[in-house]
């Protein structure tokens, strides 16, 4: 039998909870997790001490209690929040779980928590779940609590006789519920006659490639997939590292290269052609997220005799998958 009122009839017919959840988890595909890269993230007190605040923001939460099948909260924290965290004694140390959970007391299984105003709740907490082992990430994971309605925002990780949190002991494990993402791609074939690469351990920029572009506003890492085929190795051996960098400009303000990364290739194969990949992450976009980009792919001779020679025939693809992560 079909629930008698379904989204949306006029006429003021009443319509049930659980059908509006099952709206937000249509909508939203079903997926649980903050909306936005730096929402309800954990920190330090401005000046450490036995609590954490989190910032504020809003989060997508499944409901997990018996008949809470397909449907989802949909949560906002207007304020920056604190929880205490009590303190370490001196024979071990321990970890504590910091959630958004929902405790909806009209659900089977939930605990109760009867509000003084049943009409404006609070029926959603900051909650601090303590002595969990210490590689939990994930509420559910913990005994007794796998049919939480929860997100978990982060791990404290205390030491033995530590009564003050610092940044080191939070790990972030939020992720967000609809991340984004979009790419961008290129390939440019090489300069139109040989140029040898120099022998030092200076970055050089394949003179082939100049690329320009928009990091996008959202985006907060990149990943970097990038193919130098045709490079010639003229004698010898050379070894060495390929990597990409972004340099982001507004106005007058230019930054320094960012998420560089590296591989090591080795080639003794004097006069034959061969190709160097890459893939790896960007991380830390965020400050330069919305600006004009230069993408760079750079190789830097690090041991052996050999000359890279990049001549007509090289070709390099570069594909910057921008993303939306958590920071």
């Amino acid at each position: 039998m079909f629930d008698p009122v379904p989204w949306f009839v006029g006429g003021g017919a009443q319509h049930s909870p659980e059908v509006a959840r099952l709206l937000a988890y249509a909508a939203t595909g079903g997926v649980e997790g903050v909306i936005t890269p730096t929402d309800l993230k954990v920190l330090p007190l401005a000046v450490p001490g036995g609590a954490v605040r989190a910032l504020p923001g809003a989060a997508l939460i499944l409901n997990r209690a018996v008949g809470g099948a397909q449907q989802t909260y949909v949560s906002r924290m207007p304020t920056e929040t604190q929880v205490g965290i009590a303190a370490t004694g001196s024979g071990a140390g321990r970890s504590d779980l910091i959630v958004a959970r929902v405790e909806d007391p009209f659900m089977a299984g939930e605990p109760w928590q009867d509000p003084s105003d049943p009409k404006v709740g609070p029926y959603v907490f900051l909650r601090v779940i303590p002595n969990v082992p210490a590689d939990t990430t994930r509420l559910q994971s913990v005994n007794g609590y796998e049919g939480s309605s929860a997100i978990t925002l982060a791990r404290i990780d205390i030491p033995a006789s530590t009564g003050t949190i610092t940044a080191a002991m939070i790990k972030d494990v939020r992720g967000i519920a609809q991340p984004k993402s979009a790419m961008e791609a290129w390939s440019v074939v090489g300069p139109g006659a040989n140029t040898d690469l120099p022998t030092s351990a200076a970055w050089t920029t394949l003179a082939s490639l100049t690329a320009s572009g928009r990091i996008p506003e959202w985006a907060t890492r990149a990943y970097a997939n990038i193919s130098v085929s045709g490079l010639l190795v003229n004698s010898g051996e050379w070894r060495g590292f390929l990597r990409v960098s972004i340099t982001t400009a507004a106005g007058t303000r230019s930054s320094t290269p960012v998420a560089v990364t590296e591989t090591n290739a080795t080639y003794n194969w004097p006069g034959r052609r061969f190709s160097l990949p890459l893939g790896s992450f960007l991380e830390d976009l965020s400050a330069l997220s919305g600006q004009p980009a230069t993408v760079k792919v750079e190789l830097q001779k690090a041991v052996g005799t050999g000359i890279i020679n990049h001549g007509p025939t090289t070709v390099t693809g570069v594909s910057l998958n921008y993303m939306q992560a958590a920071i």
